[in-house]
């Protein structure tokens, strides 16, 4: 790698000022974005911020459907790798994903495994409190 010197100081040759400063106009809103939650000048936030985030492989927007992949199937997040496993498949019925069976089976199983977990743990903290309550 070869080495460069930073001067000390930078001395610029010609200095212009600017004659007006262009200001922005009133009349242009600055909205929060429904989706995204940052702030877009103009309305820009419709269908540009809508593009913008969309998942290249599946063409959606994971986090519309991060609230029902939570309550559902509890996961942390809408993963399409796991919901659409071929993309060239799938089928939608309006804004719902028709899941394939295995797909379907293999979210139960995911599911039970987790609600196990779930009443592990409640258990372990129910048995720890209870030991300490006789400690007492």
């Amino acid at each position: 790698m070869v080495q460069q010197e930073v001067p000390d100081s930078i001395t610029l040759d010609t200095v212009e000022a600017l004659d007006s400063v262009n200001e922005v106009p009133d009349s242009v809103e600055v909205v929060q974005c429904p989706r995204c939650g940052t702030f877009h000048a103009g309305g820009v936030f419709g269908e540009a911020c809508f593009q913008a985030r969309r998942c290249a492989r599946c063409g959606f927007l994971h986090e519309d459907y991060d609230l029902a992949a939570r309550w559902l199937h509890k996961m942390e997040k809408f993963d399409c790798e796991v919901y659409i496993l071929d993309v060239d498949k799938l089928q939608m019925n309006g804004n719902t994903i028709l899941l394939p069976e295995h797909v379907v089976k293999k979210l139960e199983e995911n599911f039970n495994t987790k609600k196990l977990e779930e009443a592990k743990m409640k258990q372990q903290c129910h048995a720890r409190v209870d030991d300490s309550i006789q400690d007492q």
